[in-house]
């Protein structure tokens, strides 16, 4: 979804997956909708192919584990890909495997901690002349585990020591903005490209900030 035309949040999930169309249509049909979403993404901000990665996602490949374990409870024998398919670092190898991407890369899942997580991970990564990919990526779980629907969301973010904008975050205890996830938050603040805007995580509140 182009940041320019972004409708006021909550959004609609239609189901859909991007083509991914740097991805052989052999290959790509055994790509699931959220690693279809991840690399959709990053092939807009790694170019040259080569950018550490860090990968994060709160639930993962969980609808696809349920599959699996349901097949198991039916007596039916574990599919190799349906397994592949189901780790949460699903996303991270199809990214190293379809753009040739030999670089260090991270899977991280830590419940609402997940996107501030992964973005202290990719900050200790980061080197001067070497910016670092971050991809959080999320679809909506089985019916069984919902408790408020949220749609899909695929947000990439290049870090870079050299960038003329900085992304700080900070705890505090001012209250929080009406939102499920922080996510969506900082997603909103990176649309508006200014301003500040506070999240609970799991154990406390953050303030993101935008700063020249």
């Amino acid at each position: 979804m182009d940041l320019e035309s972004l409708p006021e949040y909550p959004w609609k999930d239609e189901g859909d997956a991007p083509v991914v169309s740097v991805v052989p249509a052999m290959q790509r049909r055994r790509l699931t909708r959220l690693s279809k979403m991840a690399l959709h993404v990053a092939s807009f901000l790694d170019e040259s192919h080569d950018l550490p990665s860090v990968f994060a996602s709160q639930h993962g490949e969980v609808a696809h584990t349920m599959t699996m374990l349901n097949g198991i409870f039916a007596g039916e024998a574990p599919s190799p890909t349906k397994f592949s398919q189901s780790v949460h670092n699903s996303a991270s190898g199809a990214y190293g495997i379809h753009f040739s991407n030999q670089a260090p890369s991270t899977s991280i899942a830590a419940g609402r901690d997940t996107l501030f997580s992964a973005l202290v991970e990719a900050r200790a990564m980061l080197e001067p002349g070497r910016d670092v990919l971050v991809i959080y990526v999320d679809v909506p779980l089985p019916e069984r585990f919902r408790g408020t629907e949220e749609p899909a969301i695929a947000l990439g973010i290049r870090l870079s020591l050299n960038g003329v904008r900085q992304l700080v975050a900070e705890t505090t205890t001012d209250a929080p903005e009406p939102c499920d996830q922080p996510a969506w938050q900082l997603l909103s603040l990176l649309h508006k490209g200014e301003g500040e805007s506070v999240v609970t995580q799991e154990r406390q509140r953050v303030r993101w900030s935008l700063e020249s």
